[in-house]
């Protein structure tokens, strides 16, 4: 048995009949991360305890008690989740040392439902930027192609699914960085309805504005239901979180079901918003058609996107100022230069301009909300380009068109972490040079069952676009690494 292809859904399975002992699953993650992990530098930091929590959770059904939903299954949380007695960094100097005596909510409930944590997955600093690199770990390679990125921020999480240390890990989002590395690294990364999954601790209790959320990313659609489902639920110390909900979320995205008269909306650019690759075009293209065949009436939309950019830019400032303006003032030369870039930038906007934002971006809500009266859920892209090369500067422009800013090609992930609507990230093919590329579909409000059953259909009809994990280590000698061993500023 190769325990680095089971998904956590058969890892329970088989820790549940007696075919496979924790201790046996959590020592073989262990083994990988020792193997591959130097060629991505996925987890910046392993859980010392693990197999002592393997074998008291092993010793624990031994003793007659019963299974919980995801025993035994190894994971990795990302950098900036809290861990309580391990190292919880945020890919920051500031924080090199800090080891929290609480443990977010999120993770704990994962290791409530047996879950075994192998470690924490590397991150920009502080979780803003679309390269996983900071000046604690270095740089997160993607375990598809060590040339590329592996994208951000969520980049170790998803470059350790991928790469098959562990079959499951947790990511946050704010504008993508869970659905932006699910897509580079050709997984699977859901941004749940914000308040779906509780936040907590948090400085900010209400998250005013676009809210930052906690999500699974896994290698297959059956394991998002099955984490959604112990992740779910009010928690009373986030007065954002929702009502329990009576979905059952394993089964939403079991696959076991048909698409027969759903409506679907195709949203290739957002209206001109989003310059799009060719390949990414004509892989989208080809999983808008896929869709149809399983029974979907799939058309083209039509959706007013000039109100993003203003959101974006206003609506992202807010947050930059109230989390580290202060850190800003007082320890901004130990800062990254990109982060540097975007506090510094942001606090230039006044009230006015972040009104005018919010404005903007309850236009743009509206006119989502209108479009979802006809439509059960929308498909996009998740990225308008395949992940970039390391070695090489941002391209200047997409598809032949000139871009003003490389960054302008993650609008359609961003756009709709405004609206807080659910949304996925699947695999919908490879390009010519063998790169994954993402399908996002977006659902409607707090139907986050909804989008796993078209997810999951699709995954089910498509199970070449979900490929076995590993590493290619074929380049992994390459010359054209030339980052290995950067010196970050």
């Amino acid at each position: 048995m190769d325990l680095a292809q089971l998904s956590a859904t058969e890892t329970t399975g088989l820790v549940k009949t007696g075919q496979l002992s924790i201790v046996e699953s959590i020592t073989a993650s262990l083994d990988r991360v020792a193997m591959g992990n130097p060629l991505i530098n996925a987890v910046c930091t392993v859980n010392h305890r693990a197999l002592e929590q393997a074998a008291q959770a092993e010793a624990r059904l031994r003793s007659g008690q019963a299974a919980r939903p995801l025993e035994g299954v190894p994971f990795v949380a990302k950098d900036n989740l809290l861990t309580s007695g391990l190292l919880t960094t945020f890919g920051s100097l500031l924080y090199r040392d800090s080891v929290p005596a609480e443990t977010s909510l999120s993770v704990q409930r994962m290791l409530d439902a047996g879950a075994i944590l192998i470690g924490k997955s590397n991150l920009p600093e502080f979780a803003h930027d679309i390269n996983s690199v900071n000046a604690l770990f270095g740089l997160t390679r993607n375990p598809v192609d060590l040339n590329v990125t592996a994208g951000g921020s969520s980049g170790g999480t998803a470059a350790a699914v991928a790469g098959g240390l562990t079959p499951v890990g947790l990511g946050t989002d704010l504008g993508g960085s869970i659905r932006i590395p699910s897509s580079f690294c050709g997984i699977c990364g859901l941004r749940p309805s914000a308040g779906r999954i509780p936040v907590h601790p948090s400085e900010f209790a209400w998250d005013t504005l676009v809210a930052h959320v906690h999500g699974p990313m896994t290698r297959t659609v059956p394991d998002l239901g099955l984490l959604l489902s112990v992740l779910a639920g009010p928690d009373d110390r986030d007065p954002m979180s929702l009502p329990a909900s009576p979905a059952d979320y394993v089964a939403a995205a079991s696959g076991n079901h048909d698409l027969l008269g759903r409506r679907g909306g195709l949203l290739m650019n957002l209206m001109d918003l989003v310059a799009i690759d060719a390949e990414v075009e004509r892989l989208v293209s080809q999983a808008a058609s896929d869709l149809s065949d399983l029974g979907c009436v799939l058309d083209n939309a039509r959706l007013d996107a000039s109100h993003v950019k203003p959101a974006v830019n206003g609506t992202r400032a807010f947050g930059m100022v109230a989390r580290y303006a202060e850190i800003y003032r007082n320890s901004g030369e130990v800062l990254s230069a990109a982060l540097k870039s975007q506090v510094g930038g942001a606090m230039g906007v006044d009230l006015l301009a972040l009104a005018d934002s919010e404005r903007h971006r309850s236009m743009f809500y509206h006119a989502v909300a209108r479009l979802l009266e006809h439509f059960d859920f929308l498909v996009c892209p998740t990225v308008a380009v395949p992940a970039m090369r390391l070695d090489e500067p941002l391209p200047r422009s997409v598809g032949g068109h000139p871009i003003s800013s490389f960054y302008d090609v993650f609008y359609a992930c961003y756009a709709f972490s405004l609206t807080g609507l659910p949304s996925v990230s699947v695999p919908c093919g490879f390009t010519s040079a063998g790169l994954p590329v993402g399908l996002q579909i977006i659902g409607r409000r707090h139907r986050d069952d909804n989008l796993l059953e078209v997810a999951s259909c699709y995954a089910r009809h498509h199970p070449e676009h979900f490929r076995s994990p590993g590493i290619s280590t074929s380049i992994a000698n390459d010359a054209s690494l030339a980052t290995r061993g950067v010196t970050i500023g």
